[in-house]
């Protein structure tokens, strides 16, 4: 069995006193909510909580709803992509993931008091997080990509023209 006292510290890692000070603030106003103790994670959500910003679920139902209740949920909805929350469903874990990610990185921009809109860079993605057609698609386009190489067909559409005139013998001279 796992010594608790170990999981909790492993949990509870990176958070300053203020965040434990929240946390503990939090437990008290919701302690009916909770057996005692809490899990380390829910104590860990409840330390990362800040005043006045939705909880991420709700922030979750806000971007999809296209109904901000505060500017930070606003900034990760436009930042994850309207178009994509207006397509989506409440159970895409796609777009729920990347809109989870961008709302953290909004909300650590509030706790460092820092501007909350900006560029939020990229995360690396992988190919398990696409669909089979757009992985068969990259396998056809690499194939493809493979054949016109060993076949010496040129890729510059004004050397394409060219060699293709040259095959079907058409001269184009340019005449002054």
């Amino acid at each position: 069995m796992a010594d608790p006292n170990h999981s909790w510290a492993t949990v509870l890692a990176g958070l300053d006193r203020f965040q434990l000070a929240a946390g503990m603030s939090a437990l008290v106003e919701r302690g009916q909510e909770f057996d005692w103790p809490p899990p380390a994670n829910v104590f860990r959500s409840l330390c990362l909580q800040m005043p006045g910003f939705p909880p991420e679920a709700q922030a979750w139902i806000e971007a999809l709803a296209g109904k901000y209740s505060h500017e930070a949920v606003r900034v990760a909805a436009e930042q994850t992509g309207l178009f994509e929350l207006r397509t989506a469903t409440p159970s895409n874990k796609l777009v729920r993931q990347h809109f989870e990610r961008n709302y953290a990185i909004v909300l650590r921009r509030a706790q460092n008091a820092q501007p909350l809109d900006g560029k939020i860079p990229a995360g690396i993605g992988h190919d398990s997080q696409k669909s089979e057609l757009e992985l068969a698609m990259e396998h056809a386009d690499w194939r493809q990509n493979q054949i016109i190489a060993a076949q010496n067909i040129p890729t510059d559409p004004k050397a394409a023209r060219a060699l293709l005139l040259a095959k079907m013998g058409i001269r184009r001279d340019n005449h002054a």
